[in-house]
């Protein structure tokens, strides 16, 4: 084959019906699991999984779209030829059922308050693998997921948090007497429990072996039952399946790891975060104690 025909090839893609074709997918495993039906639901993940459609569109969205995509894993490679494009799309047609991860590259971020915080890149094969993992699991949880979290979900933004913050807390909901907790979680992407996670999952079990085993492959040998990588594809997500569930304890809301609480007068902020520390616990995490606070 020429080179320029694989070139040729890859920008002769139809993406726009490619979408098309995924998204069509996609709603059906939300009604599916909005009805109650989660076998159909699974058997329609197995069919994304296999889509050519969505191998494509992951591919393309972690060699071309995404903000990280020049970022290298482990195998050093920063980018992808036309021609690897396309070998990576049989991989992910020989082997999407059955994924093995390979290691991540880790890169150690500053932070404000002088500690680091450990980004764990993946390479982008296996970022391509954990896109299309994505594409299955998010419209199965998206039919369950609480409607008052705003991070890292379709067709949501850190805006309609501000709104729902503003909604709760302006004159005409008696805002000038309530409180507030700021609620932040230590460690959230390190500390979350794998079970928790794998408990919650709805997949099909060959998607569920891929995600634990993507999940093992960014532990802290410390911890070895807890953590998803930060810098995975797939990780936001993952945190927000465990969390899940935290906001119905009080009326709150939700981005992401980042929560705030409404207090009205009466309330006890005790015991709500009580309450939250029982919740928290569970899945393995904690309150981070000396960021977590109740402001007027």
């Amino acid at each position: 084959m020429r080179k320029q025909s694989y070139s040729e090839l890859w920008k002769g893609q139809n993406w726009k019906q490619l979408r098309k074709n995924l998204f069509r997918l996609q709603r059906r495993v939300y009604k599916a699991v909005q009805a109650g039906d989660l076998r159909k639901a699974r058997s329609i993940q197995k069919l994304i999984l296999k889509s050519r459609s969505a191998q494509l569109l992951a591919i393309r969205q972690v060699t071309q779209l995404n903000q990280g995509k020049k970022t290298a894993g482990i195998d050093g490679k920063t980018a992808l030829k036309y021609s690897e494009r396309f070998e990576l799309l049989e991989r992910l047609v020989s082997s999407a059922e059955n994924w093995t991860h390979q290691g991540l590259r880790e890169i150690p971020i500053p932070k404000k308050n002088g500690g680091t915080r450990m980004l764990k890149v993946p390479t982008i094969a296996d970022r391509a693998w954990q896109c299309l993992a994505k594409f299955a699991l998010e419209p199965a949880h998206e039919a369950k997921f609480h409607a008052r979290s705003y991070g890292f979900r379709t067709g949501r933004s850190a805006h309609d948090a501000q709104k729902q913050i503003f909604n709760n807390l302006s004159s005409n909901k008696n805002g000038i007497n309530k409180r507030v907790i700021e609620l932040d979680i230590k460690k959230c992407f390190d500390k979350i429990s794998h079970k928790s996670i794998m408990d919650k999952l709805i997949a099909p079990a060959s998607l569920k072996t891929g995600i634990f085993r993507c999940l093992k492959a960014g532990v802290d040998l410390e911890f070895p039952e807890q953590g998803t990588p930060q810098g995975g594809v797939v990780s936001p997500l993952l945190a927000n399946i465990a969390l899940d569930g935290i906001e119905e304890i009080h009326p709150s809301v939700r981005y992401a790891d980042d929560m705030v609480i409404f207090l009205k007068p009466k309330d006890n902020s005790e015991k709500v975060l009580n309450k939250i520390k029982a919740f928290l616990a569970e899945r393995g995490m904690e309150i981070s104690e000396e960021k977590t606070k109740i402001t007027k």
